[in-house]
């Protein structure tokens, strides 16, 4: 005799279906949870290097109830979902563009949330062995102990190679192709964007107060078109209206100038909160460096090592971008000449701990009073 069907879940239970895990709804406030757990890590790594850093990562994991997110998702698909989502969201931090400390901690996450699935559990819960990277992160995470090279970063060297260790020991690393060629599946997370209240409440309201009847299915070629071009009208109406002419000062020796036609937005500076940025930047490079040209031991292990991070940091990123752009035929921040552009902020970077120049103190930081543009060469502090 057939049996008759029946639901693969007992009824009553509520099951996450594994499209939640990859759509805004988890992937953004998980990625807000990692950056926090990775913050709270690095600033109390940095207050006092510990001789055992991972003993300290599992003190906070544990501490921040880290150690109970295996339970969200007990459903086989659902958790299969969950556990590559969350474990992808961890080597996100892993990108070279990321300051040592911060790939180090992301490490420790990936191997702690993969170390803990558990095991013996009754009835077993779904566990992942494998997680797919490409072939260029999984390069670059191998050469990770090579760059913890500082006195700060030294002691993590240890852990980190008995981490990389133990997960090529498990085969954890399932190799793909270049990430160029975006081999991950789903391509970008999150994958689903929820809209939320006000944006749907918006797009109501403004069809509702459209003339022309709303067709269905999605906009034609036609359609996208005439909007971008009535988009486009209308912002140049917009700049007609709220344009700003001034006359700018004659110097001495020179013609009278031609006026000048700006916004409005920009015919008066913005010196409060220029002032505003110049009161809290001095409060954090005196707080870094309170003995400054005369920088102590302690200081450059600290407050010098805490800029030059952030120095690379910000410098390799605008590299990446800039690579990027090139080979899609564009050029980023070009149009200034010498007081623009990419080449202007790493030599900013480079002036950090040049006494006299404009960007010795702080780098990148000396942007605003012209680091950067001025004289290089500078002695070393």
């Amino acid at each position: 005799m057939l049996l008759a069907p029946t639901h693969t879940t007992p009824r009553g239970q509520v099951v996450l279906q594994p499209t939640y895990f990859t759509s805004s709804l988890f992937v953004d406030p998980a990625r807000e949870d990692i950056d926090h757990l990775i913050q709270v890590y690095i600033e109390r790594y940095g207050r006092s290097p510990p001789p055992q850093p991972f003993v300290l990562f599992k003190e906070i994991w544990t501490n921040r109830g880290w150690t109970w997110l295996h339970f969200k998702a007990f459903d086989a698909r659902s958790r299969d979902s969950f556990l590559k989502v969350t474990m992808r969201l961890f080597s996100e931090r892993l990108a070279e563009s990321e300051s040592p400390l911060i790939r180090a901690a992301a490490l420790f996450g990936l191997y702690t949330f993969f170390a803990t699935q558990p095991s013996t559990s009754a009835p077993p819960l779904h566990a992942l062995a494998h997680l797919p990277v490409t072939i260029d992160m999984y390069q670059s995470l191998l050469k990770l102990p090579d760059v913890l090279n500082t006195d700060l970063l030294r002691p993590l060297r240890p852990h980190v190679i008995f981490v990389l260790s133990a997960l090529q020991k498990a085969q954890f690393f399932l190799i793909l192709p270049p990430s160029n060629l975006y081999p991950l599946n789903p391509r970008e997370l999150p994958r689903e964007k929820i809209m939320s209240d006000v944006a749907d409440a918006y797009e109501q309201v403004a069809s509702a107060t459209t003339n022309a009847p709303k067709k269905k299915g999605r906009p034609s070629k036609h359609d996208k078109v005439k909007k971008s071009r009535d988009a486009l009208v209308a912002l140049d109406k917009w700049l007609d209206k709220t344009a700003y002419t001034y006359q700018p000062s004659q110097a001495a020796s020179a013609e009278a100038p031609q006026p000048v036609t700006t916004h409005i937005l920009l015919s008066h500076p913005p010196s409060t909160t220029r002032n505003n940025y110049r009161a809290k930047k001095s409060e954090v490079l005196e707080k870094l460096e309170p003995n400054y040209p005369y920088v102590t031991t302690e200081e450059r292990a600290s407050g010098r090592a805490a800029l030059e991070r952030a120095n690379r940091g910000v410098v390799s990123r605008l590299q990446k971008i800039d690579e990027e752009a090139a080979a899609r035929g564009m050029e980023i921040g070009g149009e200034g000449g010498e007081r623009t552009g990419l080449r202007r902020v790493e030599r900013a970077a480079d002036e950090l701990g040049n006494i006299g120049s404009l960007g010795g103190r702080g780098g990148l930081l000396g942007l605003l009073e012209g680091a950067g543009i001025g004289q290089q060469g500078e002695i070393k502090s």
